[in-house]
């Protein structure tokens, strides 16, 4: 490194090799021997004093390795607040909350209806004895199961109306562990929903024996939702089926049920994951995948997005969601952790190649200026 203070000592041997140099260019002669071996001498005492002065460190490199290895570390633990991904799951129970005012299903039908948690039920007007045009059970809740049957050649039939849900319904999703039945569940009082039934059909209210009726002419049955949590039971002629409308815009995802056992003492209450196995795609990470096993917990502190498909399958529930996240996360007690995106994965899948030149030549230089710093010469 140049001095950055003048140095009397070397001044005089820098002048004296000028002279010196002046004078062979003038004179082709051999020059004095006695010249060059004191211009020797002093050129031996200038590195000498050099030397022996303690050299001034420039301290930047330093500092900027410090700041470099907050930075990474910020990169490498931080995580991004959202991403988007895209889920493939397949489930036995789920629930979400309706982004708009949707029809949750389209025209369904149905081998058999039950439905519980009704303020009222509105029914034919027949001539056979049915049930009363209008049965209204007050402040309780009632029930009502319609199932159609065949009778010589005639076969019943049952089909439920789109079931029309406002934004903010919460609506829970079970497969039972019954044939080609599926639960829906949700809490909208006064919801109005419409069941078309012709030619043999059982109805059945809760408190008294199930009838059988037979429609010569499609007739409806018309449900309005009590007060207290709305179930219908929907089963199938066969599985798979796809009742629910495509594109469903939803938030506040959630693959968990409670489940409470009660004892003579206390009553215990566990959260259990509904996810019986899937893939998570971070598409923030060009695709990334991840494998999600059975009873894995997958928690969203916010989430929003789009439903696909929901598919209703022999021994389970086929999900595809596409969305964004906040506050991902999975595990319980001490294995609970986030699976959030760093923001150092987040660089190395959007700028690999640019990261990745950067990198290299900041650390070309990092070592360079190390090298420097402790006197090497390079």
């Amino acid at each position: 490194m140049r001095e950055r203070t003048k140095d009397p000592l070397r001044e005089v041997f820098e002048r004296e090799v000028e002279s010196l140099a002046a004078e062979a260019a003038k004179d082709s002669q051999e020059l004095p021997a006695e010249r060059i071996e004191a211009l020797a001498h002093l050129a031996r005492l200038v590195e000498f004093r050099s030397s022996s002065r303690p050299k001034s460190r420039n301290w930047w490199a330093a500092l900027v390795f410090v700041g470099t290895l907050a930075i990474v570390s910020v990169l490498l633990f931080a995580r991004v607040p959202a991403t988007d991904i895209e889920l493939e799951l397949s489930l036995s129970e789920f629930s979400f909350v309706l982004a708009k005012d949707q029809a949750l299903t389209g025209t369904t039908e149905l081998s058999a209806l039950g439905a519980s948690g009704l303020g009222r039920i509105q029914t034919p007007d027949s001539r056979s004895p049915f049930l009363s045009q209008s049965q209204a059970p007050g402040d309780s809740t009632t029930a009502i199961s319609l199932t159609p049957f065949s009778r010589g050649t005639r076969q019943g039939s049952l089909t439920l109306a789109p079931v029309p849900l406002p934004a903010g319904a919460r609506v829970t999703v079970q497969r039972p562990n019954l044939p080609n039945q599926c639960r829906l569940s949700t809490t909208v009082p006064g919801l109005i929903l419409e069941a078309t039934v012709n030619g043999p059909v059982t109805v059945g209210l809760a408190g008294s024996l199930a009838r059988e009726f037979d429609f010569t002419i499609p007739r409806p049955v018309r449900l309005e939702a009590g007060a207290e949590d709305l179930a219908l039971d929907l089963t199938f002629a066969k599985m798979p089926q796809s009742p629910f409308s495509p594109q469903l815009q939803v938030r506040d995802l959630s693959f968990s049920r409670i489940d409470q056992f009660l004892g003579p003492d206390r009553t215990l209450v566990k959260r259990l994951s509904t996810i019986l196995s899937g893939t998570l795609y971070f598409e923030s990470l060009n695709g990334q995948e991840r494998r999600l096993r059975a009873g894995e917990e997958l928690r969203f502190e916010r989430s929003q997005g789009e439903i696909r498909t929901i598919e209703l399958a022999d021994h389970h529930i086929a999900l595809k969601f596409h969305g964004r996240v906040s506050g991902m996360t999975t595990g319980a007690g001490e294995g609970h952790r986030s699976i959030m995106p760093t923001y150092l994965e987040w660089l190395w899948a959007r700028h690999g190649l640019s990261l990745l030149w950067g990198t290299s030549l900041y650390v070309f230089g990092l070592i360079a200026g190390a090298l420097r710093w402790w006197g090497v010469r390079i």
